[in-house]
């Protein structure tokens, strides 16, 4: 009975003994399996059932062998432990397939381990193409166009003066988003901004600073005036005033000057000389018509304008009489 009673409290022991051993349980709640890592990660756990201090491993197995990250954590009054270890990557990391394998030791107890995989992205999306440019004069609908370089292309987003406008958001490398900008209560500097997401959290963010014009411009034929005579085979000036909302909307490529015969047929284009401002909203474009070109006694001084938003002037003309 004795050697019997020895075996049953030894059996009894070893039994305490390993329901404590394996007391403790390890609970990764992030990174997921096939989760995307970026350059900046936490590794969350939760671990329960511990009793003394407790080292909580992570070995990170890539194309390039395995890095190791430990540290030790203390359990609460109920033996619990909340806690995570840090997992980052340079820019330099190679990108592709990795394993994540976490374990956690501790005296007399022991964990189950957990293997993660997961795919490892360290590099920002591309932004290759992007339109409006900074500088450009717009009205109406202005089309926002973008071309992305990003295999695990998340999301985009396109904000108006950090405002979001109607169908700002996709996921595809093509961004097409069309501005309506009737929203707009006035002219002048808008902020158009490009935030795009992988899905390692890795951000790309462009911004360009466009100016709205719906204001058409104002033209003013200066020189020569109706009732104006003007001596025959003489170079004659032309003067014309544009009033835009500054002289930096006047598309001066956008200005003709043409001569046209009272029936309205074409003459000859007026050589520009040379283009001034006339104050913050006023450009002044001077040409001349040559004395060599052949006239009529009566002919028009005919202006069109178009500004650099694409807004038109309303066309103004002088009649001329030589003689």
């Amino acid at each position: 009975m004795k050697g019997i009673g020895k075996k049953l409290i030894a059996a009894g022991v070893l039994c305490l003994f390993s329901a404590f051993a394996n007391a403790g349980t390890l609970t990764v709640q992030s990174p997921t399996a096939n989760a995307f890592l970026g350059q900046t990660n936490t590794l969350r756990f939760i671990i329960t059932g511990a009793k003394l201090e407790v080292t909580v491993k992570a070995e990170i197995t890539g194309p390039t062998g395995t890095t190791t990250i430990e540290r030790k954590f203390t359990p609460d009054g109920d033996g619990e432990i909340s806690n995570s270890l840090s997992l980052n990557f340079s820019e330099t990391t190679l990108e592709g397939d990795y394993s994540i394998k976490v374990s956690a030791t501790e005296p007399a107890n022991t964990y189950e381990p957990t293997t993660i995989p997961v795919k490892v992205d360290v590099k920002a999306p591309k932004v290759l193409e992007f339109y409006p440019a900074t500088g450009q004069h717009k009205r109406g609908t202005v089309k926002i166009r973008a071309r992305l370089q990003e295999p695990n292309l998340k999301s985009w987003e396109v904000l108006v003066n950090d405002q979001p406008i109607a169908n700002n958001t996709g996921s595809t490398t093509d961004v097409s988003v069309d501005w309506n900008t009737a929203g707009i209560a006035r002219d002048g500097n808008q902020s158009i901004s490009l935030k795009v997401t992988d899905e390692a959290g890795n951000e790309t963010n462009r911004s360009v600073n466009i100016t709205l014009d719906r204001v058409q411009p104002t033209v003013t034929i200066v020189y020569p005036q109706a009732g104006n005579r003007i001596s025959p085979q003489t170079t004659i000036p032309v003067i014309v005033d544009i009033a835009d909302a500054s002289t930096s909307s006047v598309d001066v490529t956008g200005v003709e000057v043409v001569l046209r015969r009272m029936d309205g047929t074409y003459l000859a284009t007026v050589a520009r000389v040379s283009i001034t401002n006339q104050g913050s909203t006023t450009v002044r474009w001077t040409g001349r018509i040559r004395s060599s070109i052949p006239l009529p006694s009566k002919f028009k001084v005919v202006v069109d304008c178009i500004d650099k938003a694409g807004n038109r002037a309303t066309k103004q003309e002088v009649s001329v009489t030589i003689g």
